[in-house]
């Protein structure tokens, strides 16, 4: 038995717009100059170095920590 409503595009529809819209609101604040200044994080040019060399080398890669940088706010 159908029963005659909204067809099931507009629904799909409503509800993306309704979870954009909800992630929208959630966003992060953009970081300030205090909240980057010292802050430690994983150094990806080393990391992106080490890994070329090592293919070059045909060499296996395990990283088991990453080497680490300290931002500096200029």
């Amino acid at each position: 038995m159908a029963v005659k409503g909204v067809p099931m595009k507009a629904i799909v529809t409503l509800g993306l717009v309704v979870l954009a819209t909800g992630l929208a609101g959630c966003a992060p604040a953009p970081l300030t100059k205090a909240d980057v200044d010292g802050r430690v994080i994983c150094n990806a040019d080393q990391m992106d170095q080490v890994e070329r060399a090592a293919r070059r080398e045909r060499k296996e890669l395990h990283w088991v920590n990453c080497p680490q940088v300290t931002l500096r706010a200029v």
